[in-house]
């Protein structure tokens, strides 16, 4: 009897903090079904405690997220008139949760590991940390993640970095505005980081959120055009070649 496949996600809990711990090194933390299940139980987590105020994301191994892993089925749209895809749910979730959420990136964040992490309220990168928006070069759009991606660093930057897919190290991402903070020492920045947002009371942090999302608001179909978007080139013969280039076990944007 085979072992189950272990979770992609590890939940551990400190003095208000949710960690959620993306835990699949051998698939460099891929977006998979299992992995965007996972890490919508630990926003509703984090959401439904009271004495929860932060929930931080880091990862296991050399990458933070490798994006979308292109071995599994293309994602479908959810069901009713939204229509969004999963992915693109999650991130913006993370927007939107009263709970501040704080991305730590210390490997590589590709493709749609790099809106995971910008859909995040802080990022921290560590001295390891490189951020690299590749769709363009398979013949996709990171439709999904570019909006996120745009508000951090206006739309021009993040334009030039998906065309010219630019590997941005730490300091170059906190000099484009993808992250907030570069962290030499990654545990102690986010002790200090911790401290500082243990200051902010819950009901502050998501008033403050909210009224982000009132101040700059995105179009409410752009989630449905974001993942058909996607779908179109994912599914477009013409892109079927430059996909197939993709070795297998790197089969992920």
């Amino acid at each position: 009897m085979s072992a189950a496949p272990a979770a992609p996600v590890t939940l551990s809990r400190s003095r208000g903090v949710l960690h959620a711990l993306l835990d699949a090194p051998e698939r460099r933390n891929a977006v998979t079904p299992q992995l965007l299940d996972a890490l919508h139980a630990a926003v509703a987590a984090a959401e439904a405690d009271p004495a929860c105020r932060v929930l931080v994301l880091s990862a296991r191994g050399e990458h933070f997220c490798a994006g979308t892993d292109l071995t599994a089925p293309a994602p479908r749209p959810a069901a009713g008139p939204e229509g969004e895809l999963p992915y693109w749910t999650l991130l913006d979730r993370l927007t939107r949760t009263p709970v501040v959420t704080v991305a730590l990136v210390e490997g590589r964040a590709t493709a749609g590991g790099v809106g995971l992490a910008a859909a995040c309220d802080l990022v921290l990168a560590g001295p390891g940390a490189r951020f690299r928006l590749t769709e363009a070069l398979v013949g996709l759009v990171p439709a999904m993640a570019l909006p996120f991606v745009t508000r951090r660093t206006g739309e021009q930057r993040a334009f030039t970095a998906t065309l010219l897919a630019e590997d941005l190290d730490a300091a170059a991402a906190v000099a484009a505005g993808l992250a907030d903070l570069l962290a030499d020492e990654p545990e102690q920045a986010l002790r200090r980081t911790l401290v500082a947002l243990s200051r902010v009371d819950r009901s502050t942090a998501g008033a403050l959120k909210t009224y982000r999302s009132r101040l700059f608001p995105r179009d409410a179909r752009l989630g449905q055009d974001a993942g058909r978007t996607f779908l179109d080139r994912l599914t477009d013969p013409a892109v079927q070649p430059l996909l197939d280039r993709i070795p297998t076990p790197e089969r992920a944007v």
